[in-house]
């Protein structure tokens, strides 16, 4: 092997390890394609189940005139959400069954001033998507019964939702009201905080929830058997008034200031498949380096098409990933596609190195690389600091082991 040799190979494995990281980067694209048609199936799901859901009232309107709009004095709303995993061929959804029970009540006063001599107004209760309304119920309205009707009762910017037309005349200083509502939705589920003073609890035997919305829970407890969150938001920390005219608070800033949880599943399959094969490069650079190490200095003639081969076999690991993820989980998806990749390179570099026990260090460095990235997709957050340790480790072991190579005579010395 001359000098020059030694050279031109270097810049042949350089193109040959390039060539197979744009092989893994295709991988990006089909998990992006996998991914949309998953969004598909999950929107097919919820289209015949229920949309994620808001609920953003109850909210008093009078009719006629400027359309007064008065909100709850207190309101305290008790959520318990039954999760069901719906399937679409092979893609997966979370749906949920709500037993929601609301209550709270008005201010008279407010109420009589709003009305300006009007004797009834409309209960308004916009919800995100009414097909989720499993079975009839009613208003408890001042100690009276009262049917909900089909229709929020009022433009509420195109959303749906129910009303019930409630009478005024009330003796004591706040009108009580509550109801029992049975909502089915996906994915996640939010209330608006339209009280003076809102309380919101939401359990679920859910183990996973990602908390949502413009605020986060007061209290929250999350184990393996569920979660339970409580949120205590008062009218300060939103930006629109308990009284307001006509369309001078447009309905979608009552819909942004919602909070909730989503049921999100806990490893995102394709999340992980998209963040690993961010590292297919620096796989493909440190195995890359460890054949050409024993090329240099264990005199082992690896040929270029061999590193090809190698290499085919390192980018192969994301297609193999992403396919047995979709089918069962990511964790055991991950487990054997290492198991595939490190057995085929490992029986293949027994014989390119021309020894069995020159292939062990090949499987030990797999084993741990595969390893080191699953731990490193695990804490995302500290993803960065991991990954440059991980490759200040590998140059510095290679500085080590080549530190007394003369480049310059080792085409001579052969």
């Amino acid at each position: 092997m001359t000098h020059d040799s030694v050279v031109m190979r270097m810049i042949a494995i350089i193109l040959i390890g390039g060539a197979c990281f744009v092989a893994s980067l295709l991988v990006l694209a089909l998990t992006d394609e996998r991914q949309n048609r998953s969004e598909v199936a999950r929107e097919e799901i919820a289209g015949k189940w229920g949309s994620p859901q808001v609920v953003a009232g109850p909210i008093l309107v009078y009719s006629g005139g400027d359309e007064e709009r008065v909100l709850p004095e207190t309101i305290r709303v008790e959520s318990q959400l039954e999760p069901e995993v719906r399937s679409r061929g092979i893609f997966k959804s979370v749906v949920y069954t709500g037993t929601i029970k609301v209550s709270g009540d008005f201010l008279r006063e407010t109420v009589l001033q709003s009305a300006k001599g009007r004797s009834s107004a409309t209960f308004s209760l916009p919800i995100t998507d009414t097909r989720g309304i499993e079975k009839q119920f009613t208003l408890r309205w001042n100690n009276q019964e009262v049917p909900f009707i089909q229709g929020p009762g009022v433009d509420f910017d195109n959303s749906s939702g129910i009303s019930a037309a409630v009478p005024l005349g009330a003796a004591s200083a706040r009108i009580p009201f509550s109801f029992d509502l049975l909502l089915k939705g996906s994915e996640g589920i939010s209330f608006a905080p339209v009280g003076k003073e809102t309380v919101l609890s939401i359990s679920s035997p859910w183990a996973s929830p990602k908390f949502t919305g413009s605020f986060l829970p007061a209290e929250r407890e999350i184990s393996a058997d569920g979660f339970r969150a409580e949120w205590r938001v008062s009218s300060f920390g939103r930006s629109y008034p308990q009284v307001w005219s006509g369309t001078s608070v447009p309905p979608q800033k009552i819909i942004d200031s919602a909070m909730g949880v989503s049921l999100h599943q806990e490893i995102d399959t394709y999340d992980m498949v998209f963040r690993s094969v961010k590292y297919a490069i620096l796989f493909i650079i440190i195995t890359f380096t460890v054949f050409f190490l024993f090329d240099v200095l264990g005199k082992a003639r690896i040929h270029p098409i061999q590193y090809l081969l190698i290499g085919s076999a390192l980018a192969l690991f994301y297609a193999l990933l992403l396919s047995l993820a979709e089918q069962i989980g990511f964790l055991p998806a991950y487990g054997i596609a290492t198991a595939l990749i490190v057995i085929l390179v490992t029986w293949y570099s027994a014989f390119v190195l021309g020894s069995r026990r020159r292939a062990v260090p090949i499987a030990a460095m797999l084993v741990l690389l595969y390893g080191y990235l699953y731990f490193v997709l695990r804490l995302e957050d500290y993803a960065l600091l991991v990954g440059s340790l991980l490759v200040f480790a590998v140059l510095a072991a290679t500085m080590y082991l080549t530190r007394n190579i003369d480049w310059f005579l080792i085409g001579k010395s052969q």
